[in-house]
């Protein structure tokens, strides 16, 4: 629409919908066009396209199709987008805009075509410097893979039977990153030339760790980072648990770690060929509201109107395909006004925690290659893996469930870790000194730590460290690690207190030099039934718990009430289907409980009924 043949602009269709919205008091968000291209650039470059780790090539008729490594397609990009940001840059009516389209979704975060080849090597070249340096790092003499320059390097596709050097495949998905990042910072270095009082965001996409991109670097020049949130999707019988949803949200928040926007927020069931879930009356009001109290300062719905045509037409929106109001629609209308002026009081706010639970992109690229256990493998598409994605959040849902306030940052954030009475930082199996000595020094300081199992293996190129695991964590956790046993999808137990709970994926035998055990193994059939499985380590002022498997979202919970008992922490349990969210105001505070269930539940002497949700203001 915006350029029907090449370099012919063609304002006039979007020219009449904004002043449509102009009149009737609306502004605009404008998306850059660039997810999809148009046929006739495909008709002139055809091999401008990503071709998938299968060999598939993503020609023309779909979406995020073009390949970031193609010239054509980032000069038709740049050429679009300073055309709509010199014709719409200073529209009074247009307060920001929303670069692509969920960048890197289904499975355009690594490309396998030839454009993509030439550009790693490049990028392999000015990393390494010499291709010695790279034979060393990758440790290429293993298998004689010792290339004599960087024009034999592959890209790592597809094989019959082996996998490719683990280091090399890390490299590819770095590249990546670093590619579709710089794809976004040169559409928002145009729009920031053109458009200087208006907004500039992007929408990211759940599950939050599906894609190899460094999001946190993505956004870092993003007025404020965007997300959609679709707490169900397609076939599924049952949305997320509310935990994942929490922490989804907060993950987002963390990008920048400072509130953000939601582009998309589900207003129907929706699906591109598979419907399943609807949701139950109040429902998406409940899913409204935890977004708000979670950080969100803005909310678009997707959609308003349900599209008679395309891919996305059984993606229900908040009226349906006649246009009739519907029940959804009433229930919004309520809600929003009922919630409107609290969140206005709030909702610019900073959102404080007692805890803090860290991830990092490195480990998760690393798993989605190296996953060591099938446990951690969950592959709902070809294109994905999100096994860390299930861990990370039984570890949050922990501390969600007992409602303790919780910040989720990346790694490579700026941290002051003073600020928290608690860090968890459950798979980090690739490590980086700087962080083991921010950490070391924070417990040293009184803080305490939760490890996850496998920390600290291997460093940032994929080299397994010489020293006994947790290698450089071993004496802040007071133990070591000779032996450990992949458990895949199979299940054991552990003797926790006077209860035993169950465990899998990885179990590894602890043997301490410092620390306390806390739990042993449960499981006659094991031989290391009765030894040693998460310890507590007094380390200076501070304390370090390590967890040698993955535990139940039972277990973790009851090890992190422990600690808030311990440490003072904030907590309230009130059942698994209770979340309890704070904020603080510029004129009071405010606590909503949130009923995740179909059923009616009692907080204290409150009565939720399904889906229900009840927000008290409190005098500062």
């Amino acid at each position: 629409i915006f350029e029907p043949e090449e370099g012919k602009y063609n304002f006039d269709f979007f020219d009449r919908i904004i002043q449509i919205a102009d009149r009737f008091g609306f502004k605009v968000i404008l998306g850059t066009p660039t997810a999809t291209y148009p046929p006739w650039l495909y008709a002139k470059y055809p091999d401008m396209v990503q071709v998938s780790k299968e060999g598939i090539e993503r020609i023309i008729g779909n979406r995020r199709g073009a390949s970031f490594a193609s010239k054509e397609y980032w000069k038709a990009c740049e050429k679009i987008v300073t055309a709509l940001a010199k014709h719409y840059g200073t529209n009074k009516t247009v307060i920001g805009w929303q670069v692509d389209n969920e960048p890197g979704h289904e499975g355009s975060d690594v490309d396998y075509s030839k454009n993509s080849g030439k550009k790693f090597k490049k990028w392999l070249k000015e990393k390494y410097g010499t291709i010695d340096k790279l034979n060393e790092i990758w440790g290429g003499s293993f298998w004689g893979l010792i290339y004599n320059s960087f024009d034999e390097i592959p890209v790592p596709g597809n094989h019959v039977a082996s996998n490719f050097n683990p280091a090399m495949i890390q490299d590819f998905y770095r590249f990546n990153s670093d590619l579709l990042i710089s794809f976004i910072e040169m559409q928002v270095d145009i729009l920031k030339r053109y458009a200087k009082s208006q907004f500039i965001t992007t929408n990211l996409f759940p599950s939050p760790f599906l894609a190899v991109t460094d999001m946190a670097r993505l956004s870092e020049k993003l007025d404020f980072i965007s997300w959609d949130n679709y707490p169900v999707w397609g076939s599924q019988t049952e949305p997320y648990p509310h935990p994942f949803i929490s922490g989804g949200h907060a993950y987002i928040r963390g990008l920048k770690n400072k509130n953000f926007t939601i582009m998309e927020q589900i207003s129907g069931f929706q699906g591109h060929d598979l419907l399943g879930y609807l949701p139950p009356p109040n429902n998406l009001s409940l899913w409204l509201v935890q977004a708000i109290f979670h950080g969100a300062e803005r909310i678009i719905f997707f959609r308003y109107r349900t599209a008679r045509f395309g891919q996305e037409q059984l993606c229900y929106g908040i009226l349906d395909h006649n246009k009739k109001r519907t029940d959804r629609y009433f229930e919004l209308k309520k809600t929003i006004g009922e919630i409107q002026k609290i969140a206005d009081d709030f909702v610019h706010e900073e959102v404080s925690a007692d805890a803090l639970i860290l991830h990092d992109i490195d480990n998760v690229r690393n798993l989605k290659h190296q996953p060591i256990s099938e446990g951690l493998v969950l592959k709902p598409t070809s294109y994905a893996n999100v096994g860390y994605d299930i861990e990370f959040f039984t570890w949050y849902s922990g501390l969600n469930i007992l409602n303790i306030a919780t910040h989720v940052l990346p790694t490579s954030a700026n941290i002051d870790f003073s600020k928290y009475k608690l860090v968890v930082l459950p798979i980090y199996f690739m490590s980086d000194e700087s962080i083991v000595e921010k950490l070391e020094n924070y417990v040293a300081s009184g803080g305490t730590l939760v490890l996850g199992y496998r920390s600290g293996i291997k460093d940032k190129n994929n080299w397994m460290f010489d020293e006994t695991p947790p290698g450089p964590f071993k004496f802040l956790a007071g133990l070591e690690i000779t032996e450990f046993e992949v458990l895949g999808k199979n299940s054991s137990q552990v003797k926790f207190g006077f209860s035993t709970e169950e465990v899998g994926k990885i179990a590894e035998i602890l043997k301490p030099t410092s620390a306390k055990v806390i739990a042993k193994y449960s499981d006659s059939s094991k031989f290391y039934d009765g030894l040693p499985a998460i310890t507590e380590n007094q380390y200076h002022k501070g304390k370090v718990y390590y967890i040698g498997t993955s535990p139940s979202p039972k277990l973790i919970a009851r090890i992190f009430h422990k600690i808030a008992r311990e440490k003072k922490i904030s907590f309230q349990f009130k059942g698994r289907y209770i979340e309890i969210l704070r904020r603080k105001g510029i004129n009071f505070d405010y606590e909503v409980k949130l009923n995740h269930s179909s059923k009616s539940q009692w907080v204290g002497l409150t009565r939720l009924k399904p889906f229900e949700f009840k927000i008290q203001k409190i005098s500062k």
